[in-house]
């Protein structure tokens, strides 16, 4: 019993290690450039994360990802405590109401609750932070630039990556419970997780549900900003 503790704790680390990997490339592969914003997608696989191996996992993922990504970042220090903010909040709270209701209605409302405190969070972060690297910007001038620019980006890049998790959880979580890395029981998080048992009807209405959420939220994004690669 030990070793199979030891083996599927290994086994964890080893996941979480990837899903890091995997969070970090997509930062870097594709992101997005809206203005002097950035959109991407590495929320979603850190949450991801948070909902298979527990929050606590999700968090670290949350955190070390930004410190990764700074390497490659030209913002600094200041991009990086905006990164790790958004990533933190998003991935902390949904991966916590899942954690105490592993059903599609709590990942559906985890993230419904991630999006908006997602925003509120990065609102206030852009009131006291962008002033100190953005030439020429004041409290002033930011708060001119929330409901035209700061407002909708946020809204749309936390309900982008709130419909990546929506979309992937499943089928990861799949290869995940194959592969033994979240063990039968386990512990914390997604070890103690009861399968979630719902329907083919239900599992494709979901999917369906969130591409139309990610199709929907990028005709809007592109229609608002002036996106480039």
């Amino acid at each position: 019993m030990k070793n199979n503790s030891g083996s599927v704790r290994i086994k964890k680390m080893t996941f979480v290690a990837l899903f890091c990997a995997l969070a970090f490339i997509v930062s870097v592969i594709f992101p997005l450039k809206v203005m002097f914003l950035t959109l991407d997608f590495k929320d979603a696989i850190t949450a991801i994360c948070g909902m298979a191996f527990g929050p606590v996992s999700g968090l670290a993922a949350a955190i070390v990802v930004p410190f990764i990504e700074l390497m490659t970042s030209d913002t600094g220090i200041y991009g990086l405590i905006m990164n790790i903010l958004s990533s933190v909040t998003f991935v902390g709270i949904s991966s916590l109401i899942y954690k105490h209701k592993k059903t599609i209605h709590g990942a559906v409302l985890g993230l419904a609750v991630a999006v908006p405190a997602t925003v509120a969070v990065m609102l206030c972060a852009n009131l006291l932070i962008t002033p100190l690297y953005m030439p020429g910007a004041d409290v002033k001038t930011v708060i001119g630039l929330i409901p035209t620019v700061l407002l909708p980006f946020n809204l749309i890049k936390s309900t982008l990556n709130a419909g990546f998790v929506m979309l992937l959880y499943k089928p990861i979580s799949g290869v995940l419970k194959r592969s033994g890395a979240l063990g039968r029981l386990g512990e914390g998080g997604a070890d103690k997780e009861q399968a979630v048992t719902v329907s083919k009807k239900r599992s494709a209405a979901v999917a369906i549900i969130s591409l139309a959420l990610v199709v929907a939220a990028f005709t809007v994004l592109f229609l608002i900003f002036d996106v480039s690669f």
